[in-house]
């Protein structure tokens, strides 16, 4: 015989005060008017300037997937802004934590080009 607290017939039931309450829920994206018109006027664009990295706090052991996700962006972004120098040492400063097998190749992939861009960078230009 089966435990009287446990079973097939252990079944809750909503009451109907539970259930008019989620008939009056306001759904997540719905604002009014005025809520959107003061978030509309608080807006303001998100200018990226390569300063990404300062947010980092290096060494990191194991990062999880929102922090390698940041980190890759830094390298990214100095990347794009042609600061490959700087870019190198931040990939070589998060390279001497532990790190996961593929997030350390694609961070040691990173640190390689911005050697390759610096190495190009200062060979002499032949005529």
């Amino acid at each position: 015989m089966e435990d009287e607290d446990g079973g097939l017939f252990n079944i809750e039931f909503s009451s109907a005060d539970e259930a008019a309450g989620e008939a009056e829920k306001v759904p997540r994206d719905f604002l009014s008017e005025e809520e959107f018109q003061r978030q509309k006027a608080a807006w303001r664009p998100k200018v990226e300037t390569g300063e990404l990295w300062k947010t980092l706090k290096l060494p990191i052991d194991n990062p999880s997937k929102p922090e390698s996700q940041i980190i890759l962006h830094a390298i990214e972004e100095l990347y794009f802004f042609r600061r490959y120098e700087e870019a190198g040492r931040i990939a070589g400063d998060i390279l001497r934590g532990q790190l996961s097998g593929e997030f350390r190749k694609v961070v040691l992939g990173y640190k390689e080009r911005c050697e390759a861009k610096l190495s190009k960078q200062d060979a002499p230009v032949t005529p």
